[in-house]
């Protein structure tokens, strides 16, 4: 236990020294305020007619405090992996798992401590949500401010998945596929997938709901469902059977929860998933390997020593340096670098197509096939017959939204590939540091267009070029926030996770303000696409702020 303590705390104190939490806190603040003046709402949809109503609750001390659990679970499910993650990967990067291999602590005590710390973080977390939520209500809240009702929710939704999502970003640090981008990806497809079992529960009382519903419920919603169902119905009887929703739902009607005394299996549910968090630790130790391997460069440089000995050996003297066998076999001059006398050979296009190949280069065989089956599948629907109002829906809903996060492979890397391969340096002292960046944009925009070709040309040859719009925007969007958050970040975390939320959010669920790809209509006679392309032509002049910063 004092080794798991040292290393849980070591890595602790590394994290609340990084200003990267002071920006994660400011953000959990603001939520905490958002939830209190009623911007994220705790609501009740209610189909009456053609109409939808929503029907939410009185800002009291206790429903605010349920708002603010299913906020804390919500930031935790879909945001802790995130932020949690890369604990592994930074101790890998600064050969500090290469120093912790030569003591006595093993491969489970070392995870067991770093999934320490992510509870760590998490718990930070929840308290700086806690103490935003507690004054935002003293002072925007209804009825008096009780502590108890406020922070209980938070801990009971919130700490719970602190240790099962702490526990899964290591398993996922500690698989070799799972580590980059596939797994951020993976990740939040996972986290949907765990919320599916909600749609079984709608419609049913809450004494009636089965066991398995309630021991998965990982946001709360069946727990809070429980909770309000009385007040709600004795106020709107249509809601009977309504399962709440959560989000940025502006409210039609309002019921007043005061609060009462939470049945017994709330508690037994929120505890046991600290249980599957123990199990996915110790998997995590079976794949996990703390001390790397023999890289390919070292094994180069073993195979060039190796090949330099054996002239020697052949000529009979094995005891000979080979170093100076070596150059004793070549003259100086055969092995000189040729001088540069002309900086300005090749041009920009020619570093715009250098940047296009390093994108696209060295991924896997089933990346470039994803990207086949997204260029010829519009292509095959506009051959046979062209985009039929049956298919519309489906191809702006589900082709699109794919188009627009496959490439996120290569988006990721933008902005630091150079800090990643420490190649800063040497790319701020080059001729074009700037326009290293533009090609670099460029690039990422190239793929965006190549990726979704085939949807441009159905679009067009269907008669629907409104639709470019929307794809003009996510293809400048999409690489200029990745530069603008690798370049002043210089990590892919902040990319990925903004860029996924919104991807998820918007033109995957329908989220108008944020449907930066036009997959809906509403989207597009608002203007939102056209929006987007003006914040992501911003984002790329922040990338070149950032960019002549540094050259001073």
């Amino acid at each position: 236990m004092r080794r798991i303590y040292h290393v849980a705390r070591a890595d602790f104190l590394q994290r609340v020294r990084s200003r990267r939490l002071l920006v994660v806190l400011a953000v959990v603040a603001y939520l905490g305020y958002l939830v209190n003046v009623g911007a994220i709402e705790l609501a009740y949809q209610i189909e009456m007619g053609d109409a939808l109503t929503n029907v939410h609750g009185a800002n009291t001390a206790s429903f605010v405090g349920l708002k603010a659990g299913m906020t804390a679970a919500a930031v935790l499910l879909f945001g802790g992996f995130y932020l949690m993650k890369g604990t592994l990967e930074r101790d890998r990067q600064t050969n500090v798992d290469q120093l912790v291999g030569t003591t006595p602590v093993t491969d489970r005590e070392f995870l067991a401590g770093k999934w320490l710390s992510n509870i760590g973080y998490g718990v930070l977390v929840l308290a700086t949500l806690g103490f935003a939520t507690v004054v935002n209500h003293a002072v925007h809240g209804v009825g008096p401010t009780k502590p108890l009702a406020l922070l209980g929710p938070i801990v009971a939704f919130g700490l719970p998945l602190c240790a099962l999502v702490g526990a899964v970003s290591l398993l996922f640090e500690s698989v070799e596929r799972l580590r980059g981008t596939g797994g951020n990806v993976g990740y939040l497809l996972l986290a949907t997938v765990a919320l599916a079992s909600l749609a079984s529960a709608e419609g049913t009382p809450p004494s009636e709901l089965p066991l398995w519903i309630k021991a998965s419920d990982l946001l709360g919603h069946v727990a809070v469902y429980t909770l309000t169902a009385d007040p709600l119905t004795a106020a709107v009887p249509a809601a009977d059977g309504v399962l709440p929703s959560f989000g940025l739902l502006e409210g039609d009607q309002t019921f007043t929860y005061d609060g009462q005394s939470w049945p017994i299996w709330i508690y037994v549910q929120r505890a046991g998933l600290v249980l599957p968090a123990l199990v996915v630790v110790l998997v995590a130790a079976v794949p996990f390997r703390r001390v790397r391997s023999v890289t390919s460069s070292e094994q180069t440089g073993r195979l060039s020593r190796l090949t330099a000995l054996l002239p020697a050996v052949w000529s009979g003297r094995e005891n000979s340096d080979p170093d100076e066998t070596a150059a004793d076999s070549q003259p100086v001059d055969s092995v000189s670098l040729t001088p540069v006398e002309d900086r300005s050979t090749g041009g920009f296009w020619r570093l715009v197509a250098a940047e296009v190949r390093l994108a696209v280069r060295g991924r896997r065989w089933w990346w470039y096939a994803g990207v086949a089956a997204l260029v010829l599948v519009p292509i095959g629907t506009l051959l046979r017959g062209g985009l039929a109002s049956s298919h519309a829906t489906v191809t702006r809903q589900v082709l699109v939204p794919l188009a627009f996060v496959w490439p996120i492979f290569v988006w990721s890397e933008m902005g630091v590939r150079t800090t990643r391969h420490r190649l800063t340096a040497l790319v701020l002292s080059s001729k074009y540091p700037v326009e290293q960046l533009v090609a670099e944009w460029i690039a990422g925009i190239a793929v965006a267009v190549s990726v979704s070709s085939g949807l441009g040309a159905l679009f067009v040859v269907s008669g629907q070029p409104a639709l470019l719009v929307g794809l003009a925007s996510g293809a400048v969007f999409a690489p200029s926030l990745a530069l603008a958050a690798g370049t002043w970040s210089q990590s892919s975390w902040l990319f990925e996770l903004s860029y996924l939320m919104l991807w998820y959010v918007g033109p995957l669920n329908g989220a108008t303000p944020v449907d930066f790809l036009g997959s809906t209509a509403a989207s597009i006679e608002t203007g939102v696409p056209l929006a987007f392309l003006g914040v992501g032509i911003a984002l790329f002049g922040a990338a070149l702020l950032h960019r002549k910063l540094e050259l001073r």
